[in-house]
């Protein structure tokens, strides 16, 4: 194979483990119920696909230019999907979620019971706040937590 096709399968590839890493990590999110957010993983996997098609964009393709039994788009961004495909690519995080969930299922069976009145009137106080003063008020909290059980 040469340098050209071996370059181009190897961003492909990058690109293809950024995308399951991002993939991955909103998984993991979704699963604890948080709030989904744009983060270094979504960061890394646009850079890798902007790395991707501009290096098909430079390599100047010829029209008939295959890699194993396709023969690449001259549009960057089709060619780009195309390597997408053929790229075999590797999760290198493993499962996110596996090594965490028995302490997660405990955390919430401990939690398990219902919610008291006056509990029930901090959740609607802090519903009624915008996100970010919420979570400034939850990190302040938890804080708290940390500090009295030292």
């Amino acid at each position: 194979m040469d340098s050209t096709r071996s370059m181009l399968l190897a961003l492909a590839r990058h690109a293809e483990e950024a995308r399951l890493r991002w993939n991955a990590e909103r998984a993991a999110v979704r699963a604890r119920g948080a709030t989904l957010a744009r983060t270094e993983a979504y960061a890394y996997h646009v850079q890798a696909n902007l790395c991707l098609i501009t290096a098909i964009g430079a390599a100047n393709l010829p029209a008939n230019f295959r890699i194993y039994d396709i023969t690449l788009s001259r549009d960057p961004l089709a060619a780009a999907e195309q390597l997408h495909q053929v790229a075999v690519a590797y999760d290198h995080s493993g499962p996110i979620e596996a090594a965490h969930e028995a302490a997660r299922l405990a955390y919430k069976s401990a939690l398990a019971e219902p919610v008291t009145a006056p509990e029930q009137q901090y959740i609607d106080l802090l519903a009624a706040l915008p996100a970010a003063r919420r979570d400034k008020i939850v990190d302040l909290a938890e804080e708290r937590a940390r500090h009295l059980k030292a």
